[in-house]
């Protein structure tokens, strides 16, 4: 992916190839049986005139009013009550919502979230805060500092067209661009996210903050985070979201994809009431997996977990099927990422070939001999922490409630659900019960991954309990710390390497993409820093951040 995203004829080519591929697919998926995509606990996709595809869905429509609360009802229990539900969701919003509370999962990372909304299908237009082009800026005064070689600077940082251009002494006296005058701030690479669901912020109270992915990117770009990586959300819906933001720009977090999760059936993912893609044989990954990828995804999502929750195990795909899903991924030349449960099948997808693995086994304590077979194997670790704990500390310690850039970007109502609801609920009881087993071991488990050189990623599985779109990555570098890493590392996991796994180069060294965060606290000192938010430029344009609060 290009260092910058502009509107050039090619970025816009590269666009139109995309949309000719999907609808391809969609014409070829509706011709016979055999070319049918298979949608868990839903209606096959069906064709009509002029190959548009449209799933059937069983549940009702949910009306969004322009204050953006939305009203319906369901087929069984609303979020509200018995009648229907209610929360928030961006104005002229269209949900196809299954308003019904299943029964919760003790343990099981994303498997624990409920989906509450199980398609954002039609996002009306929003009001797109477009931007000028990529600009000429000069930031002065501020302390860089670079987490790709730990090095701290004191210049003028020169942009240029949205990139770094140098990092000089003085500004020079023909430079055409803006100055911005940092003095005693700290500029870091902006952050980024590599494991959300951007539907919105779950609530205890089952009355959750219905974002889509919009309002994700909006949250997410207040917060310092530039980049999110959707790792499961409807198909169509978020690739085409993706596509039009590439297309037309703007002020926001840039959204990538997986689109579906590949998984058997039956199998986590099909929980939800969400169309996914089930595989249960080598023949069914190779064939699903090229299919997807004529649609472009920015990486495929898998899950291989044989993690027993509560006393419930997921039927999962077979190691052939894993291995023939990475494989055709890779002739695609599609990195994979691969949901995990236990340590054993983290050996199973590094040595089939995965580029990553998420989430962090546990409470059972790291094999001594996993971490050389994922250095061997070149894959990264997406550990999760977040999510894997945060819930069970948010309610050991309400006072996490209170950091001003959770108020910022959550509603107080939801925030009040944390300390309120949470802990009325028996079957939140026992996932809090099973979270607070995990917490040790997993940063245990961390500390010795990074101790030996296993390559970490800051990822928050956005969309659970106790994870908030945006934020939250700032808590993840917080607890990656607390796992032992140095502030460095923490930050390299949340900003260039980051990147780098989705072939992005952003940063502060000459050539770099100019997407910044700017800190009024040095994150070296203490990595809670990075939530003392002052300014974020992206590709050498100042946002707006009052601008994105629109999503509230």
């Amino acid at each position: 992916m290009p260092a910058r995203m502009d509107r050039s004829h090619g970025q816009m080519d590269r666009a139109c190839e995309g949309h000719a591929r999907r609808r391809d697919a969609r014409c070829r998926r509706g011709a016979g049986q055999a070319g049918q995509v298979r949608l868990q606990g839903r209606t096959p996709r069906a064709t009509r005139p002029g190959c548009r595809v449209e799933r059937a869905a069983r549940h009702d429509p949910v009306h969004v009013d322009r204050a953006g609360a939305w009203e319906g009802g369901g087929e069984e229990e609303g979020w509200g009550g018995e009648e229907g539900g209610q929360g928030h969701l961006p104005p002229g919003a269209i949900v196809t919502a299954s308003v019904r509370r299943p029964a919760l999962m003790p343990g099981g990372m994303t498997r624990n979230c409920i989906v509450l909304a199980s398609a954002l299908a039609a996002l009306a237009p929003l009001p797109w805060t477009r931007p000028a082009a990529a600009q000429d800026l000069v930031l002065t005064g501020a302390t860089i500092l670079n987490p790709a070689d730990e090095s701290i600077r004191h210049g003028v940082l020169l942009i240029e067209n949205g990139t770094v251009s140098s990092i000089a002494e003085i500004v020079p006296p023909d430079f055409p661009g803006e100055t911005l005058d940092l003095t005693g701030k700290f500029v870091i690479p902006a952050l980024a996210d590599l494991h959300s669901h951007t539907f919105g912020n779950n609530s205890p109270a089952g009355m959750p903050q219905l974002l889509g992915p919009q309002g994700t990117a909006n949250a997410a770009l207040y917060t310092g985070v530039a980049l999110v990586l959707d790792l499961f959300s409807p198909e169509e819906m978020i690739l085409s979201f993706r596509d039009r933001q590439r297309e037309e720009g703007g002020q926001w977090a840039e959204i990538l994809a997986a689109g579906p999760c590949f998984t058997a059936t039956n199998g986590h993912c099909t929980e939800y009431g969400v169309p996914t893609r089930t595989v249960d044989t080598p023949e069914e990954a190779r064939r699903e997996v090229a299919d997807l990828a004529m649609a472009g995804p920015d990486v495929v999502k898998v899950v291989y977990d044989h993690q027993s929750y509560g006393g419930r195990t997921f039927p999962t795909i077979d190691l052939p099927t894993l291995t023939a899903v990475l494989e055709t991924a890779r002739e695609h030349d599609i990195k994979t990422i691969v949901h995990v449960g236990t340590w054993q099948d983290i050996r199973d997808a590094a040595l089939a070939g995965a580029s990553g693995v998420t989430h962090t086994p546990g409470p059972d304590p790291l094999p001594p001999d996993l971490p050389e077979i994922l250095l061997q194997a070149g894959t990264v670790h997406i550990p999760t922490l977040a999510v894997q704990g945060d819930f069970a500390r948010l309610l050991d310690d309400p006072t996490l409630l209170d950091d001003p850039l959770l108020g910022e970007t959550v509603p107080a109502a939801l925030l009040d659900a944390y300390r309120t609801s949470a802990s009325a609920n028996p079957q939140i009881e026992g996932w809090l019960a099973w979270q607070r087993t995990l917490m040790a071991p997993n940063l245990a488990a961390v500390a010795t991954l990074a101790a030996s050189g296993v390559p970490m990623l800051a990822g928050t599985d956005g969309g659970n309990f106790g994870v908030f779109q945006g934020y939250s990555v700032h808590r993840e570098l917080e607890l990656l710390v607390d796992a032992g890493l140095s502030p460095w590392a923490a930050l390299r996991a949340g900003t260039t390497e980051a990147a780098r796994f989705l072939n992005r180069r952003w940063g502060v060294e000459r050539g770099d993409e100019a997407t910044l965060l700017v800190l009024d606290g040095s994150p070296v000192e203490d990595i809670a820093n990075t939530k003392r938010v002052h300014a974020v430029v992206q590709r050498g344009v100042v946002v707006d951040r009052e601008a994105l609060r629109s999503w509230r």
